[in-house]
């Protein structure tokens, strides 16, 4: 039987994947009906102004998001899944440096809050 820890990793290792390939019937897939993500740029960098409350609309923007700042980072933009602060996080960096990180909520198997960071003052540590 796998550890807990296991079994959620992997389950973050899914989404992260699903993300990296645009694939969005599979990001569908891993949310809860009434998912929630938020951003913070701390107006330094760009974010959702507001929260993303429907499912769909989750899929999509998570989905075109990602695929959208990649060429930002020319071809240098790497993931991974973490625990920050005590929490499942899927960690993005570009060389050295921490563009984002987020940490994602999960009930019953599925992510029912996503948490985007990327605010550079607080990822100085990450």
């Amino acid at each position: 039987m796998k550890r807990a820890h296991a079994v959620e990793l992997d389950g973050v290792s899914r989404f992260l994947a699903s993300l990296e390939k645009g694939n969005v019937d599979q990001i569908l897939s891993l949310l809860t009906e009434d998912v929630i993500l938020v951003s913070d740029g701390g107006g330094k960098v760009l974010a959702f102004t507001r929260p993303i409350q429907t499912r769909d609309q989750v899929a999509r923007i998570l989905a075109g998001a990602f695929e959208g700042i990649k060429p930002y980072y020319h071809g240098k933009l790497h993931s991974k899944c973490a625990h920050l602060n005590g929490e499942t996080s899927i960690v993005l960096r570009s060389g050295d440096e921490t563009v984002a990180a987020m940490f994602l909520q999960r009930q019953n198997g599925k992510l029912a809050g996503i948490y985007i960071v990327r605010n550079p003052d607080k990822l100085t540590q990450v």
